[in-house]
């Protein structure tokens, strides 16, 4: 009988595990809105190399935000993915989500 038990309790752990991932998997990623013409870079700096040139309206996955270069008086850059690449775009160029961790 102890077996019988044990071996449901596993299984119902398992079942909720799975439930877990699959709920993990299927998670939105976090979009954030381009509210200027902007260029993102390699680092958190509009001195280092440039990878997109972006228009306002267009959404991009927002991955994660730091500090950086201060650009008109703010020093916080978000971490974007767009065209399949990463880069940073300045504060000042987007409309980020909500409750984004910092890198």
């Amino acid at each position: 009988m102890r077996k019988l038990v044990a071996i449901a309790a596993l299984s119902v752990a398992g079942m909720g595990a799975m439930a877990g991932t699959a709920a993990a998997a299927t998670e939105e990623p976090e979009t954030g809105t381009i509210i200027d013409y902007a260029n993102t870079y390699s680092s958190p700096s509009n001195t280092s190399v440039r990878v997109h040139q972006l228009t306002p309206g267009e959404k991009v996955e927002t991955l994660c935000f730091r500090e950086g270069q201060v650009v008109n008086g703010n020093r916080y850059w978000f971490l974007i993915r767009a065209g399949g690449q990463t880069a940073f775009v300045h504060r000042d160029s987007i409309s980020p989500p909500a409750d984004l961790e910092r890198c």
